[in-house]
């Protein structure tokens, strides 16, 4: 009530504001049922935990690297008879090193036992920058191709979620003039939008 003392609403916008109310309503109810009736085509929307077993031999580690992170995708996952497309981001950090995966690529899904299972080939490209305090002030960064190779497990949760009990990739980057051969596992929820 404060807030009405403050900044009085007119009589003629306390009129005029239901009525639009109610247009508005008017207006979203026929073209939700437009579209649910066009079947929009479906995307899924994913977002979680990803886990990065970096191979920094190559680089002058003495041995791999565990990095945490987080993994973001979004598919579509039916084109044609189970055949899509997905973009995935993800992003891996530890004390040593950080590496971003910006990737596209095709995907292929089918259904087993109320389950989808997929695997994808993707393509794009990999920043790692390496943390070495005390050495410069500007950290050395590469930017160079990635190639994922991988699949993984969606299972139903809830309506229009599903968890995503595993994606495993194999990961090949070539940071800093040499090449990697890491695995990447991932996991979180998906949310699906268009047709069911």
């Amino acid at each position: 009530m404060a807030i009405l003392r403050r900044f009085p609403v007119p009589r003629k916008a306390a009129v005029f504001l239901p009525a639009l109310a109610l247009l508005a309503v008017s207006i979203s109810c026929p073209l939700a049922s437009a579209q649910s009736a066009s079947k929009l085509p479906e995307v899924d929307i994913f977002g979680g935990y990803s886990y990065l077993r970096f191979d920094a031999k190559p680089l002058g580690f003495a041995d791999s690297l565990n990095l945490n992170g987080a993994n973001v995708s979004a598919s579509m996952p039916d084109f044609y008879q189970g055949l899509g497309a997905a973009i995935d981001i993800s992003g891996h950090i530890t004390g040593q090193m950080e590496e971003f995966n910006f990737m596209i690529g095709p995907q292929y899904t089918f259904e087993w036992k109320g389950m989808r299972l997929y695997g994808h080939g993707l393509y794009g490209r990999a920043r790692d920058r390496l943390r070495l305090p005390g050495t410069t002030v500007v950290e050395p960064s590469s930017l160079s191709r990635a190639i994922a190779f991988g699949g993984g497990v969606d299972v139903p949760f809830k309506g229009r979620f599903s968890l995503r009990a595993i994606q495993a990739d194999y990961l090949i980057t070539d940071e800093f003039g040499s090449s990697q051969h890491n695995v990447r596992l991932s996991t979180g929820l998906i949310y699906r939008f268009g047709k069911k």
